[in-house]
């Protein structure tokens, strides 16, 4: 998913940190909350997010245009398929 996330033409974004339902997936900083999340970068989203088909993520990173970088927040539909009904990874961006 964090490569998804740097990888995708909509989002573009690096040294992204995610959250679900205000918890903590994984965070770029400060360090110690690097740390205390990273173990999670080997778990699948589907399990982090409580094996929900889908639902919302929030993601803070730093995207460029015209060769200047900026931060931006991201509100994230992340719908799973082939989960009840429904197949593949979807992901949609939203304000």
């Amino acid at each position: 998913f964090m490569d998804l996330l740097e990888e995708h033409p909509k989002l573009l974004l690096s040294k992204a940190s995610v959250t679900h339902r205000g918890k903590n997936l994984y965070m770029q900083a400060p360090p110690v909350l690097e740390e205390m999340t990273r173990s999670n970068l080997s778990l699948s989203l589907f399990n982090l997010m409580g094996k929900l088909p889908k639902d919302i993520v929030h993601v803070n990173g730093m995207t460029s245009k015209n060769d200047q970088k900026t931060s931006c927040l991201r509100k994230l539909r992340v719908v799973f398929k082939g989960v009840d009904g429904v197949a593949d990874m979807d992901t949609a961006g939203g304000a």
